[in-house]
């Protein structure tokens, strides 16, 4: 009899899934919508305004403090393209694996807005937004800085060189640590798995650990050498040595010892 319950139980929990579900998909507005804020632009399809709204609100409450933490230059309206399922995502944006959001350039930006009926484990995807939006930042300064080092007036050669500079010296684990920071996206068990690996900065390049343990990498850091520090880090296209004053292999242990301390 308890089985008989049970059964009984989950297939109604099933049933109202998938009666919600498709409640959802058939109230949605599948064009494309847009809402317009004081610094950004959100484009949505296949989600409800409400949580357009919620997107660009989150970010907005979120734009001045991102930017003074890294120092950003002036920036120019940000767009957003917000994408119901996974498929619109990766139809739009060329993309076939399953990433849930990629900037383009220092203006722009991708997303999924993920739950519980378009993903098995939804992230929260007004962190994801927040995530994206920092990698536009650092694209933001970057781009400012590397003016110093590519001499041209041809635009299309300046973007040209500054694509080969960024591939070749920022360096992915600062790339995604700082918007995983930004975002505050962290979780304690995915750091202690990721940790018992004991990947350094190098294979952190190299390795999807990054999006486990990337935030307590500017944790550390912002702790023994405060936010201030971040900025020149970046500017400095993720030199370590020059930045602080030590070297990597240093680092590392600090931020081992940190680790073994915090989490």
């Amino acid at each position: 009899m308890k089985k008989y319950r049970l059964l009984v139980f989950l297939l109604g929990i099933i049933a109202v899934f998938y009666f919600v579900r498709t409640i959802r998909n058939y109230t949605v507005k599948q064009e494309t919508r847009t809402i317009k804020s004081e610094h950004f632009i959100v484009s949505y399809t296949g989600i409800y305004k409400s949580e357009a709204e919620k997107v660009s609100n989150h970010l907005e409450e979120n734009y001045s403090k991102i930017r003074e933490n890294l120092k950003d230059v002036p920036h120019d309206l940000i767009k957003v393209f917000v994408y119901g399922s996974q498929y619109k995502f990766n139809a739009a944006t060329g993309l076939e694996e399953n990433t849930k959001g990629t900037s383009r350039g220092p203006n722009e930006f991708h997303f999924v807005w993920t739950n519980w009926f378009n993903s098995i484990f939804p992230d929260d995807p007004l962190k994801t937004a927040l995530h994206e939006f920092t990698h536009c930042v650092q694209l933001n300064i970057l781009i400012y800085k590397a003016k110093d080092s590519i001499i041209t007036q041809d635009r299309l050669t300046f973007e040209r060189e500054f694509d080969k500079k960024f591939g070749a010296e920022y360096p992915l684990w600062l790339w995604e640590s700082i918007s995983m920071f930004e975002a505050k996206e962290v979780n304690r068990l995915s750091v202690k798995y990721a940790k018992n690996k004991n990947l350094t900065l190098e294979e952190l390049n190299k390795s999807n650990q990054i999006y486990n343990i990337g935030y307590t990498i500017i944790e550390y850091l912002t702790q023994k050498w405060g936010k201030d520090i971040l900025p020149k880090l970046i500017a400095s296209f993720g030199n370590i040595e020059k930045t602080l004053n030590v070297s990597t292999e240093e680092f590392e242990k600090g931020w081992i010892a940190f680790l073994e301390e915090k989490y």
